[in-house]
C-alpha cells in the first residue's frame, strides 16, 4: 500500500489498483490486453475529500439526489469515507481483496457493508449490505463503474433494447428500440433490466460483458463534456454503465437481513 492508500495488486494474468478512499477499484487490466478496462479522470486530486472519478464508486446508501435517504451527501457517503482493507491475497491464479465499511455515527446507521474483489481470468465485484437494525432498512445503490473505451461515439451497447429507461434529463419514460449508440448526453435508468450487457468497441477489438446479479435497474450516463477531475475531451473515452437498484426499485431490507449486488466482467476479443 502506498501513502495515497492505493493497493496495487498483479500476477500473471491481471493488474488492479484498489483505493481505500471509497473503496474505489481504480484499474483493472488483463494481461492481455492494451487498455485499461476502467477509465479515470487525469486531474482526480486523490485528496481523500472528494470523490474518486473513475473506477467503480460506490453509490451508498443513496443514488444521486434520490428523496430516499435524502438527509445523506449526492450518491450517499460510501464514495466519500476511507474504507478498511480487511484481507488480501494474490497467488499465480487469482487476486482477492475484502474491503469493509461502517457508516460513521453522524449517519445513525445500524448497517454494515463488505467489497469483494476477485480476479481470475474474470472479474468478480460484489458489495454486500447487513441490516444490524431490528427495522427494515431501505436504500439505493450502483456500482458507477466508468469503462475505458476508444471513443463514447463510436461503441454499441447490447442488452438494453426492448426496456423501458426514465431519461433523467427531461424525467420522461421511453423504451429502447434497438441495441444503444451514445450520440450526445445520455443519462438513464434502465428500468427492470437484468440481463448481460455488452459493450462492443470495434477500435479497441474487444467486448467488455458485464453479467450483475441483484440488480433490477442499470443506469448509463456521459455527460458530453468535460467535467472538472477530466482532461480536455477525455469525458469522450468513457461508458458508465452501472448495476444498480434506484428509485421503485430500491432494496428494502430486512431487520438482520442481508443483500448482495454483484457484476462479473470479462473481455472478449472481437476478431
Amino acid at each position: 500500500m502506498n501513502d495515497k492508500g492505493f493497493i496495487c495488486l498483479s500476477n500473471a494474468k491481471a493488474e488492479c489498483k484498489i483505493s481505500l478512499w471509497g473503496g474505489n477499484l481504480l484499474s483493472y487490466r488483463p494481461k492481455n490486453e492494451e487498455h485499461d478496462i476502467f477509465w479515470l479522470g487525469d486531474l482526480n486530486k486523490f485528496d481523500n475529500v472528494q470523490a474518486i472519478r473513475g473506477g467503480i464508486p460506490v453509490c451508498w446508501p443513496r443514488f444521486a439526489e434520490e428523496a430516499l435517504n435524502n438527509h445523506l451527501p449526492r450518491h450517499g457517503f460510501a464514495r466519500l469515507a476511507t474504507w478498511a482493507l480487511q484481507k488480501v491475497n494474490v497467488d499465480e491464479n487469482k487476486i482477492e481483496a475484502e474491503l469493509s465499511l461502517t457508516p460513521d455515527a453522524q449517519y445513525n446507521l445500524n448497517m454494515s457493508v463488505r467489497l469483494l474483489i476477485k480476479i481470475t481470468d474474470k472479474l468478480e465485484y460484489a458489495l454486500e449490505t447487513t441490516n444490524l437494525s431490528d427495522e427494515e432498512f431501505s436504500f439505493s445503490e450502483a456500482l458507477h463503474a466508468y469503462f475505458n473505451v476508444s471513443s463514447v461515439n463510436d461503441v454499441e451497447i447490447k442488452g438494453l433494447s426492448g426496456h423501458q429507461y426514465k431519461n433523467s434529463l427531461d424525467g420522461k419514460i421511453y423504451t429502447l428500440e434497438e441495441d444503444l449508440e451514445i450520440k450526445g448526453e445520455f443519462d438513464s435508468i434502465f428500468l427492470n433490466q437484468v440481463e448481460p450487457i455488452k459493450i462492443v468497441d470495434k477500435s479497441y477489438n474487444r467486448e467488455i460483458v458485464m453479467k450483475k446479479q441483484g440488480s433490477k435497474t442499470t443506469v448509463v450516463w456521459n455527460p458530453a463534456k468535460d467535467l472538472a477531475e477530466m482532461s480536455p475531451e477525455q469525458y469522450k473515452t468513457f461508458v458508465c454503465v452501472e448495476p444498480s437498484n434506484v428509485g421503485d426499485y430500491c432494496v428494502k431490507l430486512a431487520p438482520h437481513g442481508k443483500h448482495t449486488i454483484s457484476a462479473t466482467i470479462n473481455v472478449n476479443n472481437l476478431r
